[in-house]
């Protein structure tokens, strides 16, 4: 049985969907970004490290703050779903297993670009956006409409103020070309008219711009 909200107070969950969508795109790219690297190209080697230790440390920021402010409020408001938010549970383990065993690998192919670490790396990155994919996926599909029904507006809006906040304020704007990057003109506009007005100002004035380099930097293109 379900604690249900009124319906006038029901969160808009777009918002993670947008968010997931990035974590998918990038996380999709980045083996055979790897995989293309030249063997003893450094250089190419430790951007695309950087590039997804902050993809890492931005997906395990998302993690917490579900685990941290969702899970617990899911299982005392639908205790009949407590297995659905248990399997969450352990797929967000198995995600960070996979992301810490990326990271060392990450770690060895920066120091010299080698062509086996090149492809364990790989191999992992892929291994991590299959788990990502099916973990996100039966969230949207199970997840999402549990917390439309169960959470409020604040607490939902709490969620997304705690992954803010462990953004550091010189990354914001970057990872914001990131998130958008690819996503419809009309999500990405209910999605930027969501944000603060000096947010939005500092996005078309500063932020990208920052994010175009990156993209660059990173993909070898212009972003879309």
């Amino acid at each position: 049985m379900h604690t249900t909200t009124t319906a006038t107070v029901r969160p808009d969950t777009y918002d993670m969907v947008v968010v997931h969508n990035a974590f998918r795109r990038h996380c999709t790219a980045l083996p055979g970004l790897v995989a293309a690297v030249a063997p003893g190209d450094v250089a190419r080697a430790r951007r695309l490290v950087t590039f997804f230790d902050e993809l890492g440390t931005g997906l395990h920021s998302h993690h917490t703050g579900e685990d941290e402010l969702m899970w617990p409020i899911l299982l005392d408001r639908a205790p009949t779903d407590a297995g659905l938010v248990l399997r969450m549970e352990e797929q967000h383990e198995r995600i960070a297993e996979l992301t810490d065993r990326a990271r060392r690998e990450a770690a060895e192919f920066a120091t010299a670009a080698n062509v086996s670490v090149r492809e364990r790396l790989a191999a992992t990155l892929r291994a991590l956006a299959e788990a990502l994919d099916e973990h996100m996926a039966e969230e949207e599909r199970h997840i999402l409409p549990l917390v439309e029904d169960v959470m409020t507006v604040p607490e939902w809006q709490a969620l997304g103020e705690r992954g803010r906040e462990h953004l550091p304020k010189d990354r914001q704007l970057v990872f914001l070309g990131f998130i958008l990057q690819g996503v419809p003109a009309a999500d990405r506009r209910k999605f930027l008219a969501e944000m603060p007005l000096p947010a939005r100002l500092a996005w078309r004035l500063l932020g990208r711009r920052a994010f175009a380099k990156e993209y660059r930097e990173i993909y070898l293109s212009d972003p879309e």
